[in-house]
């Protein structure tokens, strides 16, 4: 809670902010809580004179001298709705707070030009549709004859079924709960004036307790991070302070999950976030289409807009079992995380702590974790805990495994901070008519935050970088047990599009006897980054550095990601290149070799092409590979080897001159640049352990084309790298991950 006390003199200028202020009975109780020397409480008081004797303020309180303002809006207003209009009032105010009030809707004060606005003007919470109540029955009736109806309802006007109520005066006290319309009757009533509450009772003080609780356990689990940081730099005292101040971009506060793929584990999502996006928006757009309406109405809109099929795809890309999830654990958890992230200490509570759970982080992992507690996270946490089980939460990226145990304390602050929105007090409310009030509408739904490119770019500017990132990767994809994507599918395809501007350094994995040269002694090192043509030139494939980080250096998930067979008997070391160099040293070209990039290459640097425009236009198209795959298929040697024994293998399977034609060219384009049957032309690998029944991209792909190729041993400065070298050779190691 937040309180502010001003003078009866100082009410805001803005209406709105009026919302917050206290009714006057209200207003001593919650302060002489407040001041009880024997009360557990650490709640404030703004503009509280510790020098006023609490006797006088509690005089003055009740008397309306001085006001009260809750900046959470949960105590008894003075008001019948939420929108602060003369005639809306509750009954026998202090006189002196009364006129103050009517002066303030004339426009008098008592400077005679408005008082000075209160700080209080932003309390207000969003103002709700006024309504009329009907004027009061003045039938006189005799004493327990007397009947009051109740009348609750969203600002849409549907009724706010099943809500409890309570009716107190000197000689009743009367509860129960509203009909399917929000209505209900008491009969009986003793007394011709009584108090109502709408909605369950809201305990003082338990949302400060909650809060406490909540940051109990947030302050524990940055001291556990803390430890176990000093722990992991321990093993990383040996990175420059170059990469420990982070090697990626970080745009300020971008989440948690910023630089990760976040949800998605399973094989067959991988990568693909459409169904979390799909889930987010559909969520949102229901939240919001009904704000003024009931919990039950959201539910159903959202049921319309995200059916069974979209449910059983988002519960897969997460992981989780699709009878594990109901509608009513989703819908909780989006309503539960609108409540924290509306709320402003709440909001403020969690980010700090995101903040320090960030910055206590091992230094090779801040890039990764800096920025604020947001809506996937908080949703994700939910979401975990719904499922009930540990299955759930180990599918799940570590930072989730890290923050579960958040899921109770945060659902029980949701649940308190529902009760103060939506509980509504009215004081001396006349018997024998009616008692109408309007729940306060939900909060917006939480903005959806688009995930960011640009966060999760490796930015390196030197070899020796490079090859820390890699080492810090590996202590990554430890931690996390398996390889993580650092790219969904939609967004691998943004980046073939975008080139290779961002990207100065270049991976080649190579055989370690590739290195030393065809037939040449161990340590000659006289080979080059690709077979040399007849020509003398070399052309190789590659991916990017910043593809390649998520895989570390570990040889099979390099191999998966760039779509290659891997060879566990095989001895395997990674080539790093910066590009910038090989273009002086080499005269190398690198391109993303979609159809229309290598079609542009082959007219350009390869001979004998120039006059092929039409053909090599035919055969450069998806629907032409699909044919070219399906062909080569069942070819065997002689047929790849004989030109004859080819053409008669064509024939056999229908094909024209002009096919046979079409067909040689797509060939020789296989062995003049090495696209081979499996080439997709969108400038990606398939990933070879993801893509046995479905298509998934592993990796952005590059060609490299050196007119004048060097010698591994010419490109690394015989192995002793520095300023004279472009290339850093890295020895690959596999990781046994027990699967």
């Amino acid at each position: 809670m937040s309180y502010r006390l001003a003078s009866v003199e100082e009410l805001p200028r803005s209406s709105d902010a009026l919302v917050t202020l206290v009714h006057p009975q209200s207003a001593v109780d919650i302060v002489k809580r407040i001041l009880n020397p024997h009360a557990v409480t650490d709640t404030p008081i703004e503009n509280l004179d510790p020098r006023q004797k609490p006797s006088r303020l509690i005089e003055q309180l009740a008397q309306g001298e001085q006001i009260l303002f809750d900046a959470s809006g949960a105590s008894p207003g003075v008001f019948l709705n939420r929108r602060p209009e003369s005639g809306s009032t509750v009954a026998n105010l202090p006189p002196r707070l009364a006129q103050a009030l009517d002066d303030h809707w004339e426009g008098r004060t008592s400077s005679g030009i408005g008082g000075a606005p209160l700080q209080g003007d932003s309390l207000a919470p969003a103002a709700e549709p006024a309504y009329k109540a009907p004027p009061p029955q003045n039938t006189p009736t005799e004493s327990g004859q007397r009947t009051l109806d109740l009348l609750y309802r969203w600002p849409d006007g549907s009724g706010v079924a099943g809500a409890p109520f309570a009716v107190t005066g000197l000689n009743d006290f009367r509860s129960g709960t509203l009909d399917d319309q929000g209505q209900a009757q008491v009969t009986g009533l003793l007394d011709p004036v009584v108090d109502v509450r709408f909605g369950d009772p809201a305990p003082a003080g338990s949302i400060a307790l909650l809060r406490q609780q909540l940051q109990a356990q947030l302050d524990a689990m940055v001291s556990r991070e803390r430890r176990e940081a000093a722990r992991l730099d321990a093993s990383t005292a040996d990175l420059p302070l170059t990469f420990n101040a982070g090697v990626h971009v970080v745009f300020g506060l971008k989440g948690l999950w910023e630089s990760a793929v976040g949800f998605v584990h399973t094989a067959a999502a991988v990568g693909n976030l459409t169904p979390m996006q799909q889930f987010r928006h559909a969520l949102k757009a229901a939240w919001d289409a009904t704000l003024d309406g009931s919990d039950q109405a959201w539910v159903n809109d959202f049921k319309q807009r995200f059916d069974e099929a979209n449910k059983a795809a988002l519960v897969e890309a997460l992981g989780f079992d699709p009878a594990d999830i109901r509608w009513e654990d989703l819908t909780e958890a989006y309503e539960i995380t609108a409540l924290l992230l509306d709320d402003p200490e709440s909001r403020d509570m969690l980010g700090r702590f995101a903040v320090e759970f960030a910055q206590v982080q091992d230094s090779t992992e801040i890039s990764f974790s800096a920025g604020g507690l947001g809506f996937d996270v908080v949703l994700g946490i939910l979401l975990a805990a719904a499922t009930g089980g540990a299955g759930a939460v180990a599918s799940a990226p570590r930072y989730l495994k890290k923050l579960a145990p958040l899921a109770a304390p945060l659902r029980n602050l949701a649940k308190r901070l529902k009760i103060a929105r939506q509980t509504r007090y009215h004081y001396s409310v006349a018997t024998d008519g009616r008692c109408e009030s309007v729940c306060r509408p939900r909060p917006e739904g939480p903005e959806l935050k688009e995930r960011s490119l640009a966060s999760r770019r490796l930015i390196v500017n030197s070899l020796e970088d490079a090859v820390t990132a890699l080492k810090a990767a590996r202590q990554r994809l430890l931690a996390q047990g398996g390889f993580t994507p650092k790219y969904t599918q939609e967004e691998l395809l943004q980046l073939a599009q975008e080139g290779l501007d961002n990207d100065r350094f270049i991976v080649r994995l190579v055989e370690t006897h590739h290195v030393d040269g065809y037939k040449k002694p161990e340590g000659a090192m006289a080979g080059t980054l690709g077979r040399p043509g007849a020509d003398g030139t070399v052309r190789y494939w590659s991916t990017t550095l910043d593809q390649i980080e998520p895989s570390d250096t570990c040889p099979k998930l390099i191999a998966e990601q760039l779509g290659i067979e891997y060879k566990p008997d095989a001895n395997y070391k990674l080539a790093i290149i910066d590009r910038e160099a090989a273009i002086k040293q080499a005269d190398a070209r690198t391109i993303i070799p979609t159809f229309d990039n290598l079609k542009a290459f082959a007219r350009e640097k390869l001979d004998g092409y120039t006059e092929l425009d039409g053909l090599l236009d035919e055969v450069m198209t998806p629907e032409y590979q699909a044919k070219y795959e399906a062909l080569v298929k069942d070819m065997r040697d002689d047929e790849w080897s004989s030109p004859r024994v080819r053409r008669r293998h064509l024939k056999n399977r229908g094909l024209n001159s002009d096919e046979i034609n079409a067909f040689e060219i797509r060939l020789r384009i296989q062995r003049d640049t090495g696209a081979n049957e499996h080439f997709l032309g969108n400038g990606l690998t398939k990933h070879t352990a993801f893509s046995s029944d479905n298509r998934v991209y592993g990796a952005l792909e590059t060609l490299t084309y050196e007119k004048n190729p060097k010698t591994f041993d010419y490109m690394t400065n015989s192995g002793k790298g520095g300023n004279d070298a472009y290339v850093e050779l890295v020895d690959l190691v596999p990781i046994d991950f027990g699967a």
